[in-house]
């Protein structure tokens, strides 16, 4: 691409994007291969692009991709990763809860929750830090949703909420590709799968479902029931808790609840040390 056309390919997906709110491979493609040919400054394409959250997103992601795919030898990959990883995942952070207030900080307070629950089953760390990343993007899917099912004021109808299962999918396919050191595009795909395979996309079932993914779908839970939501205000931690006590062992792994609800009741555990 010439500094010109890449600039129109650029505008025109802005355009395009604004519209529909989603990312395809194509797209994404574009975004990295003129970086990485071009050697385009993406800090000042992010400010150029920030109307459009989902460029903004596509951005980072290829940065970050790019700086590992560049780096020269596997310390060098490393030292990226750790470089680079925390601040971009902040960011996409920010960008997603961006375009949905009532939800602002849900993904960095499951992801704390998640990492406790890790910790007190001693999990490895490395793991853990796994599982805190895989924690602050899990909903990276919902970019795709339109802000006006994200912050409806009333119950989604039975299509809405089938539109606002894809989130699962969607956010797959946009990590997939990344190189991460964890099965984070898993965690991702799987975090609303349940234990008796009553959960979605997939219907899986016990250990067919990632531990890490277990773990996220007992704090997701209890942090989204705990929080307000557009159409409903917060249920509070005692009827989130109840929830997943209730579904032990049918919709939530076992051991997963058991810890969570020790980390509350007997360890004094607040999301408001998240």
């Amino acid at each position: 691409f010439s500094a010109r056309a890449t600039q129109q390919n650029w505008g025109n997906l802005v355009a395009r994007q604004q519209r529909y709110y989603r990312i395809s491979l194509m797209e994404y493609k574009l975004f990295q291969t003129s970086f990485e040919n071009e050697g385009i400054n993406l800090k000042t394409l992010l400010a150029w692009a920030a109307p459009s959250a989902t460029v903004v997103l596509a951005l980072l992601v290829a940065m970050l991709v790019w700086s590992l795919r560049n780096a020269n030898s596997q310390h060098q990959a490393e030292e990226a990763l750790r470089k680079n990883l925390e601040a971009t995942i902040d960011a996409i952070t920010a960008t997603l809860e961006s375009r949905d207030p009532y939800t602002a900080g849900h993904q960095r307070r499951v992801a704390h929750l998640a990492a406790a629950i890790a910790s007190e089953m001693c999990l490895p760390q490395e793991r853990i830090n796994g599982l805190r990343f895989g924690a602050l993007i899990h909903d990276i899917g919902k970019i795709r949703v339109p802000d006006e099912l994200l912050c409806k004021p009333t119950r989604l109808t039975q299509a809405e909420f089938n539109l606002m299962k894809t989130h699962p999918d969607v956010g797959y396919d946009i990590v997939k590709g990344i190189a991460f050191p964890w099965p984070v595009a898993t965690m991702i795909h799987q975090h609303h799968e349940r234990m008796d395979g009553s959960g979605y996309p997939h219907g899986l079932k016990g250990t067919e479902i990632l531990l890490e993914a277990r773990i996220l779908a007992v704090a997701d839970t209890v942090e989204a029931m705990a929080s307000h939501r557009p159409y409903r205000p917060g249920l509070g931690i005692e009827a989130a808790l109840a929830e997943i006590e209730g579904g032990a062992g049918k919709l939530f792994d076992s051991e997963v609840v058991q810890i969570c609800l020790r980390l509350f009741r007997q360890q004094g555990y607040q999301f408001s040390q998240a």
